[in-house]
């Protein structure tokens, strides 16, 4: 009897360490494969963030089973087919870009070519207004004044095409000056004396400091210029035109009010935007350049330039550089 529990002993024990055996096998072939699923998935997530960055010629290796297979063939068709597209789409924006550049190459130089004869055009009509021709009555004056007034709007157009041209190509160079800016602003009402003295306008220089700036001169009376003719040619309601300069914390401030009519509302966070034609209003040349080139110049100076509405009537536009340009 003792010999029959014995040997049901062993065969038991024979069972148990047979299914052991079998429960090892079986733990060893999940393992296999959960390191094979473990090394696909990696693969597989490396593919995906390559491909979100840009890389789209990484492949998925061939799956564990026939999900992960059809998986990594349908990943594979993807990129290829985003790859493809991609390629269509560079080279589609590579010859937008050759008729872009021929376009603006074609605009740089026509403007070169007519900068020189309106120049010119500009010096006759101040001979006429000087007298240098002989003696000329009002109604003549008045007619040239207006000739020279279209004249102006034909040099800032000219101007903006070419500062637009340089803008786009990257070749805005600054020449950085220790400059005043009271005489610098001084400088731009004399050159727009005649103008202001056409169109009767009056402009009061408000300086409440005496400012100093390492700014490229050249470009912020460019910048000034722009504002002044914007005040002056567009605000028919407006007679007299502001200036103010001061110094605020770390930021020198040049701010242009008029009293015309103010902007509209929707058109003050697109009118530095190029070619925003529903602000012709405020972009002096009618085409969308000369705020556009301003807010150009005043980024390269690390500064900024914003356009509000006053309380009453008008707007003003102010120009911050910060201080360390100071």
């Amino acid at each position: 009897m003792s010999i029959f529990f014995l040997l049901l002993f062993f065969f038991f024990c024979l069972i148990a360490f047979c299914v052991f055996i079998f429960l090892i096998h079986k733990y060893l072939k999940l393992r296999i494969k959960y390191n094979r699923l473990s090394k696909y998935l990696y693969n597989y997530l490396n593919v995906i963030t390559s491909a979100r960055y840009g890389n789209l010629n990484s492949k998925c290796e061939d799956g564990v089973d026939a999900l992960t297979i059809q998986l990594s063939k349908n990943t594979n068709a993807l990129l290829e087919s985003v790859f493809d597209r991609d390629a269509m789409i560079g080279e589609y924006i590579e010859k937008e870009k050759q008729t872009q550049n021929i376009k603006q190459d074609f605009i740089s130089s026509l403007a070169h070519d007519l900068k020189v004869p309106i120049i010119a055009q500009d010096n006759t009509y101040d001979l006429f207004l000087n007298g240098n021709f002989g003696e000329i009555t009002n109604i003549q004056k008045s007619a040239i004044e207006n000739l020279k007034i279209s004249n102006n709007d034909l040099k800032n157009l000219i101007a903006d095409l070419l500062d637009a041209h340089k803008l786009d190509k990257q070749e805005l160079n600054l020449n950085i000056k220790k400059t005043n800016i009271n005489i610098l602003i001084n400088e731009v009402l004399e050159q727009n004396k005649s103008i202001l003295t056409i169109q009767n306008k009056n402009i009061i220089f408000n300086q409440n400091a005496d400012v100093e700036c390492f700014v490229d001169s050249f470009l912020i009376k460019r910048v000034l210029n722009n504002l002044i003719s914007n005040a002056i040619f567009y605000g028919k309601n407006s007679k007299n035109i502001t200036i103010t300069l001061e110094k605020k914390a770390k930021n020198a401030i040049i701010s242009v009010s008029d009293e015309g009519d103010g902007i509209k509302e929707k058109d003050i966070n697109n009118i530095f935007k190029k070619y925003y034609t529903s602000a012709k209003k405020y972009s002096n040349i009618g085409i969308g350049l000369g705020l556009y080139i301003a807010n150009k110049i005043v980024l390269a100076h690390n500064g900024k330039i914003s356009a509000k509405n006053n309380k009453d009537k008008g707007a003003t536009f102010s120009i911050v550089l910060p201080i360390e340009n100071c």
